[in-house]
């Protein structure tokens, strides 16, 4: 089972330790935050998007946990409602949540709700499409991934070609996808888009807000990649700890 990170939200402080320590307890959760309202939660997710479960409070002040879901979304990370009512079951279930725990939760019952999130993101993120258009589920034995499927913000589905990807970029809740000839936005994560592409070695993300197809990189200078591409050429920021892991991979690239 993949390592999810994690924040959790509830204005009770017992309720936070007692899953900041279950996450602890669990190998494959790190609880990167702890919050008293989504408000708070909210501008945390502005600066990290690489969050896979919300464990999340209904009944808080300045921003509820039904306010919260209605503004996440499109963030890619799993809700898991922990409330000691069970009268926001229904409701909460219309925005998409993992599971709804009951108060006192018990180590066991997040174990579950830990296990209902890997499986969800399994259905989500890896299963991909080959050049025949049949789904298969990616694996170690799958190496020539020449499509992939996306929804765009209209519901459409789109086969993109992984040698025509350019760049993409991140957009708050958004991902635009740049390919040689269009422009694709898509409602995901920089991480959920980087899973979607995790059956090929050629994109590969180089900064928070950015990822490359690195074929298409013709120059790394003063800390940027300069692509060349259909006679434009484009400047994207590298961060500090891509940079080694881009030059490795740029390097391993046959020779033309």
């Amino acid at each position: 089972m993949p390592k999810f990170n994690c924040i959790v939200i509830d204005d009770d402080p017992f309720v936070t330790t007692i899953l900041k320590n279950f996450c602890d307890k669990c190998e494959v959760v790190n609880c990167v935050g702890k919050f008293s309202n989504g408000a708070e939660a909210l501008r945390f997710l502005k600066e990290n998007n690489d969050i896979d479960i919300i464990f999340l409070d209904v009944e808080m002040p300045v921003m509820n946990g039904i306010d919260f879901m209605k503004c996440v979304r499109h963030t890619g990370a799993q809700v898991v409602v922990c409330s000691s009512k069970p009268d926001y079951a229904v409701e909460t279930y219309e925005y998409d949540v993992c599971d709804y725990l009951m108060k006192p939760i018990k180590y066991e019952r997040f174990l579950r709700s830990v296990e209902k999130v890997a499986l969800e993101r399994d259905k989500i993120k890896k299963w991909i499409s080959v050049s025949s258009g049949e789904y298969v589920k990616a694996s170690d034995d799958i190496q020539d991934v020449e499509d992939v499927w996306i929804k765009d913000t209209m519901g459409h589905a789109l086969k993109v070609k992984v040698e025509e990807v350019v760049y993409i970029e991140a957009m708050e809740n958004y991902m635009s996808l740049h390919t040689v000839s269009k422009q694709h936005t898509v409602h995901m994560t920089m991480k959920a888009i980087i899973d979607l592409f995790s059956a090929t070695t050629d994109i590969m993300r180089i900064h928070k807000s950015y990822a490359v197809n690195i074929r298409n990189v013709s120059s790394i200078q003063d800390g940027n990649v300069i692509i060349q591409t259909m006679g434009n050429r484009v400047q994207i920021p590298i961060g500090r700890t891509y940079m080694k892991d881009l030059r490795e991979r740029i390097n391993k690239l046959p020779k033309s």
